[in-house]
């Protein structure tokens, strides 16, 4: 009796592997075809994903430069809080508030010229179209619901 469902469950097996073969051979068109919308949707989630890749590359990047910059910047307090605490004219002091202002702006100057260096941002593709969904048919109104 065993040998038997294991014969019918082999034939069965056998049969219904054959089958999707053949009618895949008579049909010429595929099976599954993607409207315009779904396949705009496919490139679309495509497109946002190489834009995260580049966006996660352009930022690694920008990461260094920034914290040379916040260095820079960090050096020009240290020496100007070192230094005003000695100072005892307005002249001197005024030169020193100039040299702390002159070593800031040169940090992100440079900054500012390292991140134009690396080229302009990726560009964020845009969403497709929303496709307009058949209008409703008119339905026949059904009767309201009574309460208790």
């Amino acid at each position: 009796m065993i040998l038997i469902k294991k014969v019918g469950a082999i034939t069965a097996l056998a049969l219904a592997l054959s089958v999707p073969g053949a009618v895949a051979a008579e049909t010429t068109t595929p099976l599954n075809t993607l409207t315009a919308h779904e396949q705009a949707v496919i490139n679309f989630q495509t497109s946002m994903a190489a834009y995260r890749t580049a966006q996660i590359a352009r930022h690694a990047a920008i990461r260094p430069l920034a914290d040379a910059r916040q260095a820079a910047v960090t050096a020009a307090n240290t020496a100007f809080t070192a230094a005003i605490a000695t100072v005892t004219t307005q002249e001197a002091r005024d030169a020193i508030v100039k040299t702390r202002k002159d070593a800031i702006a040169a940090a992100n100057t440079t900054f500012k010229a390292a991140v134009d260096a690396l080229g302009p941002e990726p560009t964020k593709p845009t969403k497709p179209a929303k496709t307009e969904k058949p209008a409703k048919t008119a339905k026949s109104e059904k009767a309201p619901k009574s309460g208790n």
